[in-house]
């Protein structure tokens, strides 16, 4: 089952389409987009990206998604 604790992902939601943004660890590598859970669309640089200078994913226009570690 998924307990939302799995190292190496971060759950990040957009809530009323508003900016958002949720903490990375750096030294997983830059995240990548698992699975969207939201019916807007997450596309990256658009509704989603990283700020690698705050290792930060950042969402935006309802976009919710699971994020994680490149290469999974």
């Amino acid at each position: 089952g998924y307990d939302g604790r799995r190292e190496g992902v971060v759950v990040c939601e957009s809530q009323d389409r508003r900016d958002n943004s949720c903490s990375w660890n750096a030294r997983w590598g830059r995240p990548q987009l698992v699975q969207q859970l939201s019916d807007d669309a997450c596309r990256e640089g658009y509704t989603w990206g990283y700020d690698n200078r705050a290792n930060r994913i950042w969402v935006t226009r309802g976009c919710r998604a699971e994020f994680g570690r490149p290469g999974r």
